[in-house]
């Protein structure tokens, strides 16, 4: 017969490991956010918990700007510009909360972008561009969305400016992680496979179908870095939650949020995330905005 002490501690042991299995992150991105929509995603407050809602912040987006494969500039808009250079306090303040700041970069309609046909040299000036830019304002990852580009499709290229993110020393401690939407070329070859080399994936094709995931898991990566993607522009918040109760039962690590800052206010927001938390926690949680 087991004693008192004994089935408390595997009490104990059965509450981390739920906790653990349970544990769903939610990512949100930001497009052309202002100064107010990127505090604002520090304030919304699981119940339950007390904790964020969201785990992580992607501000959408910088760009990589010009005229020549070869000759990649980086290009930071006004808004991105806004937040980096004169309020980057907002980001501290997230991360203090224990949200990761990620930024994403873009292709701008120039011939220049992650996969156009740039040599081995470009590649990894371009990768160690990024990452000083992402060490000057204490970011915490980069996020690749290959679009957008007049030149694109070199998968050579492509994965050897991840490669060249991930290998810099500066980047250490930091994620890669990319938008997935169109992009199988780049994780069937076995020489340039960028599965190796991202730490999570959003899939982005905001039509709430779970399966859009599987492919990448056959590419090789795990399910809990896995993240589907749904927006209130397309999905209403009575939707949401059967949505994300597909993803929960799929093993998956979460959900990522598109551009909820031009579709909803603070009150309507908190609806939305409260149906995510729902089918993530149990139907007793919500989620409040606490400015």
């Amino acid at each position: 017969m087991l004693s008192k002490t004994t089935l408390w501690i595997a009490g104990l042991i059965a509450v981390f490991v739920s906790s653990e299995v349970f544990a769903a992150r939610n990512i949100v991105f930001l497009n052309n956010p202002s100064v107010q929509d990127v505090k604002d995603v520090g304030s919304y407050i699981v119940n339950g918990t007390g904790k964020p809602f969201f785990s992580d912040l992607v501000l959408f987006a910088a760009n990589i700007n010009g005229n020549d494969p070869n000759t990649p500039m980086l290009y930071y808009n006004t808004e991105m510009s806004t937040i980096l250079k004169d309020n980057i306090h907002v980001v501290r303040e997230l991360q203090k909360k224990g949200i990761k700041v990620q930024i994403s970069y873009l292709g701008n309609h120039q011939y220049a972008g992650w996969s156009c046909d740039m040599s081995a040299q470009t590649a990894t000036k371009l990768a160690n561009a990024m990452v000083a830019d992402v060490v000057k304002y204490g970011l915490d990852g980069i996020n690749v969305d290959d679009e957008y580009s007049n030149c694109n499709g070199n998968k050579k290229a492509f994965y050897s400016v991840l490669k060249a993110i991930k290998s810099n020393p500066y980047f250490s401690r930091k994620v890669l992680t990319k938008a997935l939407w169109s992009d199988f070329q780049y994780f069937s070859s076995a020489q340039y496979n960028v599965a190796t080399q991202l730490s999570e994936g959003y899939e982005m094709t905001y039509g709430g179908d779970v399966g859009n995931l599987r492919p990448y898991v056959n590419y090789g990566m795990n399910e809990r870095i896995l993240f589907l993607g749904i927006s209130p522009q397309y999905t209403l918040a009575s939707e949401a939650r059967p949505i994300v109760k597909s993803i929960v039962d799929g093993g998956y690590g979460g959900v990522m949020i598109w551009a909820p800052n031009a579709f909803l206010n603070t009150t309507s927001a908190s609806q939305f995330y409260t149906e995510i938390v729902k089918a993530q926690v149990g139907e007793g949680e919500f989620v409040k905005f606490v400015p």
